[in-house]
């Protein structure tokens, strides 16, 4: 799996045409089909069974002339992702350079018929990349640089964050970072900053370890990239980004929404997303159905066993059976045998039941075709039903 095997266009195409995992894009930029191939959920043996697989992240041709046109940086891992990456194999490689793992969009140039583009792994009209040339054309002395090394066959790569393009970290300010270039002939990189924006940070560090023991207590980022001695990387992200990109990986998924919520930690998530409207408008409107339906639920129990816990245990179950729900009516057995409701087990009954999602039926309090409303009928059952001993 070396790091510096490039593949050419007709390599890149029978890639695709062997191995569903690569992929091609073709899109048109300035009346010139373009072709961008990278890969799609592929595995690890993906890429060690097939030579140069790792270039194929993003690089990009003319179609016609099969000019390559734009090489990015090749695929790297997660520290102990797969056998390749694992401490042991890595702890005595000599480190390059440490540097800050931006949460951001990774941005890279090339030049069509003299005209400088940006694009981003997969898209040559991404709005990330538009904003990107926004920072390029307002600095002459940067889009000069950039064009420099194109000519030289360079591809220049660098790091956007910006507020409005927000994944997980909170950045107060656009701008890009320089994170490299390569050299489009022979793929080895180059780090000399001949641009006029900041690199992306540098840490002296020298260890794996060291770096291990670092990113425990990096709070607020993202994490590390290593770069060593031979081109290649690993990734290496703190315990706290990798729970909430979890998060937002999986925001959809109601049983985890619902328990953060019902282990107050829904406001710490939401300042994560707080200008994503959409998805805070959503975790608000979900955030109000579980909220309500799981303090209605504990309401209904606790207010029966109020208004009947001077009855004998005969007499509590069956008046209770009667006129609750099943959950309900457990709720209430609960309170009455034990003088309170054990909340981290209905927790966890509510959440993997979807309890949010029930309507259930009270046959004999509202009828057998009726479904209990617990906000407004628990108040008509009380006015107007008792429980007869």
């Amino acid at each position: 799996m070396k790091v510096l095997d490039v593949l050419n266009y007709d390599e890149c195409e029978n890639l695709t045409k062997i191995n569903k995992a690569f992929i091609k894009k073709e899109e048109i930029v300035d009346e010139i089909s373009l072709c961008t191939y990278s890969y799609r959920l592929a595995s690890y043996s993906d890429f060690i069974n097939n030579r140069g697989s790792r270039n194929v992240r993003g690089i990009t041709f003319r179609s016609d002339t099969k000019e390559l046109l734009a090489l990015p940086l090749h695929k790297f891992w997660n520290l102990n992702e797969n056998p390749a990456v694992s401490s042991e194999i890595l702890k005595n490689k000599q480190i390059l350079r440490v540097t800050e793992k931006y949460d951001g969009s990774l941005i890279y140039f090339y030049l069509l018929n003299g005209i400088l583009h940006a694009k981003t792994k997969m898209n040559c009209y991404a709005e990330q990349a538009d904003w990107a040339m926004n920072i390029v054309k307002s600095n002459s002395n940067l889009e000069s640089a950039i064009v420099f090394a194109i000519n030289n066959n360079y591809t220049p790569i660098f790091e956007f964050i910006s507020p409005r393009n927000k994944i997980v970290i909170t950045y107060t300010k656009e701008e890009l970072r320089f994170i490299g270039m390569r050299n489009m002939k022979d793929g080895s990189y180059s780090f000399e900053n001949i641009f006029d924006v900041p690199s992306v940070d540098y840490f002296s560090i020298d260890s794996l370890e060291s770096v291990i023991n670092k990113v425990k207590n990096y709070s607020g980022h993202e994490g590390f990239v290593i770069t060593f001695s031979d081109y290649d990387m690993v990734k290496i992200k703190t315990e706290e980004y990798c729970n909430l990109h979890h998060l937002r990986d999986n925001i959809f998924n109601e049983n985890i929404l619902a328990n953060a919520i019902l282990y107050e930690k829904l406001d710490d998530i939401k300042s994560v997303f707080e200008h994503d409207d959409n998805l805070l408008n959503y975790m608000i409107d979900f955030e109000k159905l579980v909220v309500d339906k799981y303090n209605s639920i504990v309401f209904s129990a606790e207010k029966f066993f109020i208004d009947n816990k001077n009855l004998i245990r005969k007499d509590f179950a069956i008046a209770a059976r009667k006129f609750l729900g099943p959950i309900e009516f457990n709720l209430a057995m609960n309170l009455y045998v034990n003088g309170n409701i054990d909340e981290e087990k209905f927790k966890f009954k509510f959440i993997n039941e979807k309890m949010w999602r029930w309507k259930p039926m009270i046959p004999e309090l509202m009828g057998a075709d009726r479904v209990y409303n617990h906000d407004t009928d628990w108040l008509d059952f009380i006015v107007h039903k008792a429980v007869v001993v």
